[in-house]
C-alpha cells in the first residue's frame, strides 16, 4: 500500500494500531547514497568500528528516500501470519517558519541505480511524507524560544544622506505619526502607513505611496523603533500598522508564537511518530483526535472509551508491545534509520550498540539467519533468491492482507515496500526452519535454486516472489517432503556447527552493501539471549500453540534456543568481526 503526504494522517492511526498488536515488523530503506569502499588495493578486512565509521559518515551525508514497512500479525489459533506492507517516500521539505534547514545530497551511482529500477526521483518532493528528527525538533524549538526572548535593540535608519526620496518618505511617515499622537484620546487605536485611501492625505511630495514595498516597510519599522519607544509596529502585506505598546499583550503574542511553533512541529513530525512507536519513544504530544477513525475497529484497545482514554490506552500498548524489528542486511538500515529520525549518532560503535539495543530490544537480520553457518567463505545472499528458495515451503501459512494487494503478482525489486514484504516472508519461513536453534539446511538437502538470467545490474530476476498463501494447511515439519530435522546447538559445550556454504546470492551493491574483503575469522554462536522478547511469542500455557511451534506452523516462542542463535545479531560481512551483537555482551564471539 502506497502512502503519500496527503494520505499519511489517514493511515497513521491504522499503522499505530497494527504496531500495538503485531509480533514483528519488517523494515527496508532506499537511500540517496551509501558508504563506498576506498579506492586502491584492499588492505584486508575492516574492523567493525571502521565499517561503522563509513556508514555513519554516509548517513550524515545522504538521506532516506523511501521506507518500506511490513507489519506481521500472528493468529496462533489458525497458525497464520497476515502481512501488511506499506510503501512511502520521505519529503525533504521542512516548514520554512520553523527556520530549520535540511541539506540533501545524492550519490550519482545511487541515482543511476534507483532510476534503473524505476524509482522516481521527484516522488519524495511531490508525494513525500514529512518528518522531523528529534534533533531538528529541538533546534526548531530553540530558535522559537530565542526569538521570543530576543531583546529588540533600536537599529539605525538605513538611509544615506543622498537618498532624497527615502528621506522624504521618512519625513511624511514621521509627520503622520506625530499628527496621530497629537489627537490624544480622540485618536484611533492604530495608525496604518499608508492610511486608507478614503482618508484625506497630502498631495505631491507629502503624499504617501499607495502600497509599501519591502524597503519602505523596513524604514517604517526602524523609524518607530528608533524614535517612538511607546509604539510598536505590525507588518502587513502592503502596509505597516502602528499601535501603542502594551506589555501584557506583547507577552501574550510571544506565547502565541511559541504555540504556533509547537503546532507546526507536530504537523512536521510526520513519519517520526511511527519511528517513535517502534522505538518505544514519546507519543504523549500526538493529538488524541488522530485516533477517532479507528476507535470502533481497533484491535489494540477493547471496549468503549472516550477519545482521550482510547488514545492513552493505545499509546501505553505501543510502549508495552515492542515488536521484533526485522531487516535484511539490517546494519546499514538501522544506522540510517536512527540518524534520520533520532539525530546524530555516537562516534564509538560500542555506544551505538548500546543506543540501538535501547531503541529496539530485539532485532533479527535475515541475512544473518541465511548465512549463520557459512564458515570463512563469504556467501552471497540476495533477498530475492532466498525468498525463491523458500517458495515451496508451505508452513507457516502466510497471507497478504486484502487491502495491501499492490504487490500481488508483481515484482518491484528495490521498492522499499516490496523488499520489506520479501523480508517478512523470509523471516517467517526461516524461523520455522531454524526453530530448534540449529543451523541452516545442509547443502546436500537444500533445494537447488532456479537459474535465472542476470540483470544489467548484475542482480537476478525472481520468479513468483510474492503470492497469497494457500488457505489449506501445509504439511507438518516432520512429514515427508518437509525440511530436514534441525540439530539444536549444545550451548554449554558450544558444539561446532555445519560449515555448509549457502547457495544464496547477491551481486548488486545497492541491494545490499557490497561484501568486500575476505574474512578469516571463524564461526561460532553467541551465548547471550535477547533480553526483551515480544510478549506475543509466549506459550501462554497453551499446549496447542506448543504443538504448532514444534510442527513448524508458528515461529519460535520466547525463550527458545532460536533467539539465542539469531536474535540481536546483525551480519556485517567485510569486517573482521563479521557480526554486530547487541545485548549484555556487545562484543561478538569470533566466528569460525
Amino acid at each position: 500500500m502506497d502512502i503519500t503526504g496527503q494520505s499519511f494522517f489517514y493511515h497513521l492511526p491504522r499503522i499505530l494500531d497494527g504496531l500495538a498488536t503485531c509480533c514483528f515488523v519488517a523494515l527496508d530503506l532506499e537511500l540517496s547514497g551509501i558508504a563506498t569502499n576506498p579506492a586502491g588495493p584492499s588492505t584486508g578486512a575492516q574492523t567493525l568500528q571502521e565499517r561503522y565509521n563509513d556508514i555513519r559518515e554516509a548517513a550524515d551525508r545522504y538521506q532516506v528516500l523511501q521506507i518500506g514497512l511490513t507489519i506481521g500479525l500472528e493468529d496462533p489459533k489458525t497458525g497464520t501470519y497476515t502481512l501488511k506492507p506499506y510503501n512511502l517516500h520521505l519529503s525533504p521539505i521542512i516548514d520554512q517558519k520553523l527556520e530549520v534547514e535540511r541539506n540533501w545530497s545524492f550519490q550519482s551511482s545511487a541515482v543511476e541505480f534507483l532510476m534503473g529500477n524505476k524509482f522516481r526521483i521527484e516522488a519524495p518532493f511531490q508525494e513525500g511524507v514529512p518528518y522531523l528528527s528529534r534533533d531538528e525538533e529541538k533546534l526548531a524549538m530553540a530558535k522559537a524560544v530565542e526569538r521570543r526572548d530576543r531583546v529588540t535593540v533600536p537599529s539605525d535608519i538605513d538611509v544615506k544622506e543622498t537618498d532624497h526620496e527615502s528621506l522624504q518618505f521618512l519625513k511624511v511617515v514621521r509627520s503622520g505619526i506625530n499628527a496621530w499622537l497629537a489627537l490624544g484620546d480622540s485618536a484611533e487605536k492604530y495608525l496604518n502607513i499608508p492610511p486608507p485611501k478614503s482618508i484625506h492625505t497630502p498631495k505631491g511630495k507629502s503624499a504617501f505611496p499607495t502600497a509599501l514595498n519591502r524597503f519602505q516597510k523596513r524604514l517604517v519599522h526602524q523609524l518607530v523603533q528608533s524614535e517612538y519607544p511607546s509604539l510598536v509596529t505590525i507588518g502587513k502585506p502592503t502596509f505597516v500598522q502602528i499601535i501603542p505598546y502594551d506589555e501584557a499583550r506583547e507577552n501574550e503574542i510571544k506565547k502565541d508564537r511559541i504555540r504556533r511553533t509547537e503546532e507546526r512541529i507536530l504537523r512536521q513530525t510526520g513519519f517520526r511518530w511511527i519511528a517513535e512507536a517502534l522505538a518505544g519513544g514519546d507519543l504523549s504530544k500526538l493529538d488524541p483526535g488522530v485516533f477517532t477513525s479507528i476507535m470502533s475497529s481497533s484491535a489494540a484497545v477493547e471496549g468503549k472509551h472516550s477519545m482521550k482514554e482510547f488514545a492513552d490506552r493505545l499509546k501505553l500498548r505501543l510502549k508495552a508491545n515492542r515488536p521484533i524489528l526485522v531487516g535484511h542486511n539490517l546494519f546499514t538500515d538501522v544506522v540510517n534509520f536512527c540518524r534520520c529520525f533520532f539525530g546524530p549518532l555516537p562516534v564509538r560503535v560500542e555506544d551505538f550498540q548500546e543506543m540501538l539495543h535501547g531503541l529496539f530490544p530485539v532485532l533479527v537480520d535475515t541475512k544473518y539467519m541465511a548465512t549463520h553457518d557459512c564458515g570463512s567463505i563469504n556467501p552471497t545472499s540476495s533477498l530475492a533468491e532466498i525468498n525463491d528458495s523458500l517458495a515451496e515451503q508451505k508452513n507457516p501459512k502466510i497471507v497478504v492482507d486484502s487491502q495491501h494487494s499492490k504487490y500481488q503478482g508483481k515484482q518491484l525489486f528495490h521498492e522499499a515496500g516490496y523488499d520489506s514484504l520479501l523480508t517478512a516472508q523470509v523471516f517467517v519461513k526461516l524461523s520455522v526452519q531454524l526453530r530448534d536453534g540449529g543451523t541452516s539446511m545442509q547443502s546436500e538437502t537444500r533445494p537447488a535454486l532456479k537459474q535465472r538470467p542476470t540483470s544489467v545490474h548484475g542482480d537476478t530476476a525472481s520468479e513468483g516472489a510474492v503470492s497469497r498463501a494457500s488457505s489449506s494447511s501445509g504439511r507438518r515439519s516432520d512429514e515427508a517432503g518437509s525440511h530436514p530435522t534441525q540439530q539444536p546447538v549444545n550451548w554449554k559445550e558450544k558444539t561446532e556447527v555445519s560449515r555448509a556454504r549457502s547457495a544464496f546470492s547477491h551481486r548488486t551493491k545497492f541491494d545490499l552493501v557490497t561484501d568486500t574483503a575476505e574474512e578469516t575469522a571463524e564461526d561460532s554462536e553467541e551465548e547471550e539471549q535477547p533480553e526483551d522478547e515480544s510478549q506475543l511469542l509466549s506459550f501462554e500455557d497453551d499446549a496447542e500453540i506448543a504443538r504448532k511451534v514444534k510442527a513448524g506452523e508458528l515461529i519460535p516462542r520466547s525463550g527458545a534456543a532460536f533467539w539465542k542463535v539469531y536474535g540481536n545479531k546483525l551480519r556485517v560481512f567485510g569486517t573482521q568481526e563479521r557480526v554486530l551483537t547487541l545485548g549484555k555482551d556487545k562484543k561478538p564471539w569470533p566466528e569460525r
